[in-house]
């Protein structure tokens, strides 16, 4: 949270004029090569108002991500109040501040009270943000004195329901390799370091695990595979062979990044990644009336 010296050192700005006026009052930070404008307090300079050379937009952002083409809030000389980027929850406070439109964190979700047209309709209400890192997709706004924000691209809100009868098609089809996993755990468990702290159990143990140079000579990755885009889907393959070495391997890469995984947490990760390559045919989306937030449990697997 900003403190309120922070907060109150931003200027209001809800429009390209009030911004470019702004920008031209600003003096340079002295002493700054690049001749830096910041946007709040001087001390700060990281957070600065410039104006962008390819589209003459006056932006409010840091100075890392200023050739990048891309900005906290963008103000455009015809009219739109643009956020560039994925925010923060300092960003929003700033965001809140600077261009008065009201951001909530719900669910997982950045939700923005404004107007929008839906259908034909003008609707206020809730809708997503839907801003993605390396994303090229950007909220734009009218922002008015008077009236909630106009939302000018609003993107449609889905939620998705789960297909009990593939659930159940998929758990029986990946059972024999959970099996097989926690069967070799508890071979392998040493019931001397059972702590309750670590929550490790007769029923509850540890994977085996190799290290970097046995998984090395194995084939796999040395990364986890939570923190593999390619991951999920080579370890699905290895699974669906159905033989014991790839078995081996797929359970080895579960323990990858871990100090031996629980066995209760390994299985979690195999359900959201056989969730993850097979949600085409698990989860059904339905479309949700304009302005509405609400709670996709399952909205993880389509961001």
């Amino acid at each position: 949270m900003l403190n309120h010296y922070t907060y109150g050192a931003l200027p209001v700005l809800k429009s390209y004029q009030q911004a470019l006026a702004h920008w031209e009052k600003t003096i340079p930070i002295r002493g700054d090569v690049n001749g830096t404008k910041p946007a709040g307090r001087r001390d700060q300079k990281w957070l600065a108002i410039y104006i962008r050379d390819t589209d003459k937009a006056v932006c409010v952002g840091s100075t890392w991500h200023k050739g990048q083409g891309r900005a906290m809030l963008e103000y455009h000389p015809d009219g739109r109040v643009v956020i560039g980027m994925q925010i923060s929850a300092s960003c929003r406070e700033r965001i809140q501040r600077i261009a008065g439109l009201h951001i909530q964190r719900k669910y997982n979700e950045d939700w923005v009270l404004a107007t929008a047209y839906v259908d034909g309709e003008e609707v206020v209400g809730h809708y997503p943000l839907q801003l993605k890192h390396n994303s090229p997709r950007k909220a734009a706004f009218i922002i008015s004195e008077n009236k909630s924000a106009t939302y000018l691209n609003p993107v449609p809100t889905y939620k998705h329901t789960i297909n009990r009868q593939e659930k159940a098609k998929l758990t029986k089809q990946y059972k024999p390799f959970m099996d097989y996993v926690e069967a070799m755990s508890k071979l392998s468990a040493d019931e001397t370091v059972h702590t309750e702290w670590s929550k490790e159990s007769k029923d509850n143990p540890r994977l085996p695990m190799l290290d970097h140079n046995a998984r090395k000579e194995l084939g796999l990755s040395v990364h986890s595979l939570k923190w593999s885009s390619e991951g999920p889907a080579e370890f699905i393959k290895l699974v669906d062979s159905g033989d014991t070495e790839s078995w081996y391997k797929a359970m080895v890469w579960l323990s990858a990044g871990h100090w031996r995984i629980l066995l209760s947490d390994a299985k979690l990760d195999v359900i959201h990644m056989l969730y993850g390559q097979h949600r085409d045919e698990l989860f059904t989306k339905e479309r949700v009336d304009a302005g509405k937030c609400i709670y996709d449990r399952y909205a993880r697997y389509f961001r």
